[in-house]
This record gives structure tokens, sequence and C-alpha cells, in this order.
């Protein structure tokens, strides 16, 4: 152990030890990779997925990603130096956007307008090219169902109210005396026919006279829809 006692023997580990040191910090800075480009990162992530990064950051030697693809938003982390997917998160679904639609409430003042029924049930439908509310009505003596736009409140369709005789707004007995004020007389034949727009009454008519006559009476309105007389 004399040599340590030798007054180079200090200096000259010194020399060692700092070169050494020296050796591998400049080692590391030439093995370090550097931080993959934002775009670099961008690109992959938009190749890989189909989807568009909306923005990106690095911390901590970690890209962070938000991405939307399709109808849902995501979240990614990405290696900065190697390029590999940490990790990807859905975070979010975009919602539909729907245009300025009527309220239910003006809906309803417009139906309480127009219709002598009450609105039972008011419902929302976005599926189609425009927006529309569809309405059930009930205790409405014609309709049982409309369609409106519900942006502008016009009337789109209407669903008549299927008729009988027997719950037709026209009674049989005033559709008897609606004809008759046109011929008095026997009835000789009653009958209901039903259609589309609310049914009708056909009644035969033979006056003491010999006249007779058949009366088409709307089962609804009550409108006299023909008369034919028989010779």
């Amino acid at each position: 152990m004399h040599f340590l006692k030798k007054s180079w023997f200090i200096p000259s580990l010194l020399t060692i030890v700092l070169l050494t040191v020296g050796g591998f910090y400049i080692g590391s800075l030439i093995n370090k990779q550097e931080p993959m480009a934002a775009d670099t990162i961008r690109t992959q992530l938009e190749s890989m997925y189909g989807g568009t990064v909306d923005r990106i950051s690095i911390t901590n030697g970690v890209y962070q990603a938000e991405m939307s693809r399709g109808e849902a938003f995501y979240s990614a982390e990405v290696d900065a130096t190697t390029g590999s997917v940490l990790s990807l998160t859905q975070t979010g679904e975009m919602k539909e956007e729907i245009p300025d639609v009527l309220s239910e409430s003006k809906v309803k003042e417009i139906i309480a307008g127009k219709y002598s029924g009450e609105t039972e049930r008011i419902s929302l439908i976005t599926g189609g090219e425009a927006p529309i509310y569809e309405v059930k009505l009930s205790k409405d003596p014609k309709f049982t169902k409309v369609t409106v736009d519900a942006m502008t409140g016009k009337i789109i369709t209407e669903t008549v109210k299927e008729t009988t005789g027997e719950n037709a707004l026209i009674t049989k007995e005033q559709a008897i005396a609606i004809a008759q004020t046109q011929l008095k007389g026997d009835v000789d034949d009653f009958s209901y026919e039903k259609t589309s727009d609310g049914g009708y009454y056909l009644i035969e008519i033979e006056a003491a006279d010999d006249r007779e006559g058949t009366f088409q009476i709307h089962a609804i309105s009550g409108k006299i829809m023909s008369v034919t007389w028989d010779d």
C-alpha cells in the first residue's frame, strides 16, 4: 500500500474517476433518443385508427392526444420516443345536432286551435329528413293522430278515426232526420258504409206520393253527399 502515499496517486485517481463519469454522461447523451415530432404522432394515430386528432401535447416523454372517430371521442397516450400507443380510451359520444324546434307547449297550442280533441301524447321524432312532432289525440270526433312540422308548426298528416255505425258522430236517428228534411216519408232501407274519411249512411225513403229517394249522409259531418231519385 506504499503507492497510496505517493504524491502522484491521488491526482491520477481523480482523473480516472472524472474520465469514467464523463464517459458515461457523454454516452448517455449520444444514446438518448429525441422525441418524435408531434405531426408524426398525429399522422400515425390518424392512419392507425381512421380518426382525426383534434389536440396533441407532450408531458414527461408521453404524448396525450384527443381524437374523434365516427360518432365517438377518444383519448390516446403515445410513447414520444418509440411511437408506441400506450393506451386508447373512449371518452364520449357525439350528440346529434337537432335544429331549433318548436316547444311542446307551442305545438299543443297549435293543436288546440285546430282540433276539438285533446293532446294525449306528443313525441318529437328526429330520425327523418326533418324533425316532426307526432301528436296522439283523444276525444276528437274525427282524428286520432296528426304529425306536425317541428320547425314551422304546419300540419303534415292527419289520421282519420275509424268509425262504425255505432260510434259515428252522426247517429242513425240524426241521419234519418237530415234525409227527411229533403223528403218526408217512411224509411225503406238503412245502412252504414265504412270509408277512410269517416264513413256514410245510405237511407232510402218512400214518400206518400210514391216518390223514392236514396240519401248519402256523411257520418261525421252530417252533410248530404248525394241524392238518387227513383222513377
